[in-house]
């Protein structure tokens, strides 16, 4: 007979996280293509598009937009945070700064950091503040932005649940 493993939840509420908690994800490649792409759709600034052009900017090379590095890091924390979460919705992004160019070919990963949970004046829900810092393959940050993101708290029912189990 199989020993049973204890239930883990599927999803974490916002009742599960801690301030200051970290996580560290993602190996993402910006290749040329798909930096010019989103460019020419969302961003079409020379730099951005003509890599023959690009030569005679500040830059001295394509880089990619702005909006296209916080793309990637919505991407990456989706796929790595968000969808462990029982996130109802992103509520604001603030203090954005663009700290250096991201080149094609930049592996980007993420750094998130839980600042703050905060209660809401609706009891099934939070608000969680993050600090994203976005850095490139040589450990250099490339974006730094906060955020907040609104999630479920877990339900009455499964808190009693625990508090009884925690006095027995």
């Amino acid at each position: 007979m199989k020993a049973k493993s204890p239930i883990k939840p599927s999803k974490l509420y916002w009742d599960d996280l801690n301030e200051g908690q970290n996580y560290v994800y993602g190996e993402y490649l910006v290749t040329e293509y798909e930096l010019t792409q989103f460019a020419y759709k969302y961003d079409p600034l020379d730099f951005h598009i003509d890599a023959h052009k690009s030569k005679n900017t500040p830059f001295g090379t394509l880089i990619a937009s702005g909006i296209h590095t916080l793309a990637i890091n919505q991407r990456l924390s989706v796929n790595h945070v968000y969808k462990n979460w029982h996130l109802i919705a992103g509520k604001s992004m603030s203090n954005c700064r663009f700290i250096r160019p991201v080149h094609p070919n930049d592996v980007l990963t993420v750094n998130l950091t839980i600042k703050k949970l905060i209660k809401s004046n609706r009891p099934d829900r939070g608000v969680v503040e993050l600090k994203f810092i976005v850095i490139n393959q040589i450990n250099l940050p490339v974006l730094k932005v906060d955020g907040e993101v609104l999630l479920l708290r877990k339900p009455p029912s499964s808190i009693q649940l625990k508090q009884d189990k925690d006095t027995i």
